[in-house]
């Protein structure tokens, strides 16, 4: 595979003094995986690399190597010469304000992201829809900078690629998937042993809400959708972390053409939407501000819980309609 702006950002990263590496709130495996394979490499290579703290870490992803450092470490303090590495995050306002703010005041960010509906916020960009996982294209771009991958760093880029293709199950799962996983299981990495971790292993909280939103799927014209309240949280000991994955079961049930998970947060509702069958659910997203990827993505409405879901769930029903 040939990818210019891969090169690009190669030289970008060997020439800053430091990388200052950001994703997207509420981050998902993709992202994790993905700044801490960046920080493993370029200190390898013995350069700095210094992780934006992160929050609402799944703690599923807590025995990837250098975990402990994304969520025990303050925000580091801005110097001369610094570069932020966007990762993942479809648009500028997914990343933390002051990394967003960094851009802003003439900072140089680096975009590196998989989502259709990024509009390129960087003063370099990557956006590659093509691309399996954001992960996929920091394996790229860090063969640039060397043929040695540190094991902890293909560790993590193979955990970023299968939990954003599914398992190798999703839409996105394409050849560049299955070249990156056979290059990575060749340094040692092993399908099985995350296999155990990521699948095998679920804390009681997740069951317990994972139990009692199942019990209250619904369906209605070939939507199949789950409500998570802030209660519901509270009764199963769950974080807003254990709501990782849910929305998938949507699209398991049969005759569900798209999946929704409804997330009750502070003034509004967090939506995830699923796509059942071939379709590209993003632009559902797109028109509440939000974003994603055809098979899956997300937005934030504002307002009650009931009004949320009726305005929604007709929005989708007409939509289906058109398809």
């Amino acid at each position: 595979m040939n990818f210019p702006a891969a090169a690009k950002i190669a030289a970008a990263v060997k020439a800053a003094p430091r990388l200052v590496l950001a994703t997207h709130a509420e981050p998902d495996g993709d992202a994790v995986a993905s700044v801490l394979a960046f920080a493993h490499t370029l200190r390898s290579l013995g350069g700095d690399a210094t992780p934006w703290p992160l929050e609402a870490v799944p703690r599923r992803y807590a025995f990837l190597p250098g975990f402990d450092e994304l969520t025990s470490t303050a925000p580091p303090v801005w110097r001369d010469g610094d570069v932020v590495v966007a990762l993942d995050s479809a648009d500028v306002t997914r990343l933390p304000e002051p990394v967003a703010a960094f851009g802003r005041d003439g900072g140089v960010v680096i975009n590196i992201d998989h989502h259709a509906s990024n509009p390129g916020f960087g003063a370099v960009n990557w956006v590659e829809p093509a691309a399996p996982a954001a992960a996929a294209q920091v394996w790229v771009v860090l063969r640039e900078l060397t043929a040695e991958l540190p094991d902890a760093a293909a560790l993590c880029l193979y955990v970023g690629l299968v939990t954003d293709t599914g398992n190798f199950t999703y839409t996105n799962t394409n050849a560049w998937a299955f070249d990156m996983a056979a290059d990575l299981v060749a340094r040692g990495v092993s399908p099985a042993d995350v296999e155990g971790e990521l699948y095998r292993r679920y804390p009681a909280a997740y069951m317990n809400l994972l139990g009692a939103a199942l019990a209250g799927m619904k369906r209605r014209n070939g939507i199949v959708y789950v409500t998570v309240t802030r209660e519901a949280l509270a009764r199963a000991g769950a974080k807003v972390e254990n709501t990782e994955g849910i929305v998938d079961y949507t699209r398991r049930v049969d005759g569900s053409r798209v999946g929704i998970l409804f997330r009750e947060e502070e003034g509004g509702v967090r939506i995830s939407f699923r796509a059942a069958e071939e379709i590209d659910v993003s632009g559902l997203a797109l028109a509440r501000g939000g974003g994603g990827h055809a098979a899956a993505a997300g937005c934030f409405v504002e307002g009650s819980m009931a009004e949320v879901q009726e305005a929604v769930l007709a929005e989708v029903e007409e939509w289906l309609r058109r398809q």
